[in-house]
């Protein structure tokens, strides 16, 4: 056990402002800290809650209170369940934000108003594929908007 808390305290560093431990060994793309334990990657904030506080009960996360993925400080990690996850992320302002349409959809490529010229060259029998061409989207976005499939609100 002295092994575990001494790489474990060799693992991190103290940051002074936020009072997180940021691990400075691996991290994983999504940001949270990595280790191998017993030929295993494993995530370094549940090897901190488990060093501190034992066995995490089965089908619990261990969440961050400070939202800092590297940060294994067990002051700053609690269990919860996803769902419990997901509505901390949601208060929190980290959900992504599904459903949201038009122009404010930050992958939309055309605006309320480029709709709005598309549905009136429809109207006046243009073809899908020059509109489609003219405003650097495919033949399928036009279409969808010609059946209201996407773009359903007029002006």
């Amino acid at each position: 056990m002295r092994d575990k808390v001494a790489f474990f305290d060799a693992s991190y560093i103290p940051e002074p402002n936020s009072g997180c431990w940021l691990w400075t060994r691996g991290l994983f793309k999504s940001g949270y800290g990595s280790l191998y334990l017993n030929g295993k990657s494993a995530l370094a904030h549940r090897f901190a809650w488990r060093l501190v506080n034992g066995p995490i009960p089965i089908g619990l996360c261990v969440l961050h209170r400070c939202d800092v993925r590297s940060c294994v400080n067990p002051n700053h990690l609690f269990v919860g369940t996803k769902a419990d996850n997901n509505l901390d992320m949601e208060i929190k302002g980290r959900a992504r934000k599904r459903g949201i349409r038009g122009e404010k959809n930050h992958l939309a490529k055309l605006t309320e108003n480029d709709v709005f010229e598309i549905k009136k060259k429809l109207a006046c029998g243009e073809r899908q594929i020059d509109i489609a061409n003219a405003y650097y989207v495919t033949k399928t976005t036009i279409c969808d908007i010609a059946h209201s499939r996407s773009w359903r609100g007029d002006r």
